[in-house]
């Protein structure tokens, strides 16, 4: 069947949408800004979601009704190196299956679900990033330091403390 973009159609700001609608319609092509407090503490602090978009495509299948969507905008994220913070861009998609007994799809639990299990363990703010000294704590992106270099061993403080 062909999905159809109303433009009459009121997208639910909770993004919980009536399978009953959606049959109705035969299928539905959406999409909708999410406002950034509906993602508070799906990413690791201090990082965060602060502007989201998402684009729907629901396609009626026998008895089952299948989503298709894409979760796009911006992140506020925290360098793993130097610690500054910097906006970065992301874009998710997602495949779902739902009964057309179900009696609501809620696409925001997907939404959440999706991002917070495509969250990079590490954000750097440039791959060359150089980090921070670890003497004095200079942003080294910025310039060099003025530390004396050295070669630094955690184990430095074991030298002598065990004599043969």
């Amino acid at each position: 069947m062909m999905q159809n973009n109303y433009a009459d159609y009121d997208v639910p700001q909770n993004l919980k949408f009536k399978t009953l609608d959606i049959v109705r319609m035969g299928g539905l092509n959406c999409t909708a800004q999410i406002p950034a407090e509906n993602f508070a503490g799906v990413l690791q602090a201090p990082n965060q979601i602060t502007k989201a978009a998402v684009e729907l495509c629901f396609s009626l299948a026998n008895k089952e009704i299948i989503v298709t969507g894409k979760i796009s905008g911006e992140r506020e994220v925290q360098c793993a190196r130097c610690l500054r913070r910097v906006t970065q861009p992301f874009s998710e998609t997602f495949c779902e299956t739902y009964s057309t007994k179900t009696e609501i799809i809620d696409i925001m639990y997907v939404v959440l679900q999706t991002l917070a299990l495509t969250e990079d363990i590490r954000f750097l703010c440039a791959p060359d990033c150089k980090g921070l000294c670890p003497r004095c704590g200079q942003d080294l992106n910025q310039g060099p330091c003025g530390c004396q270099e050295e070669s630094f061993s955690p184990f430095a403080v074991l030298k002598g403390k065990f004599n043969k």
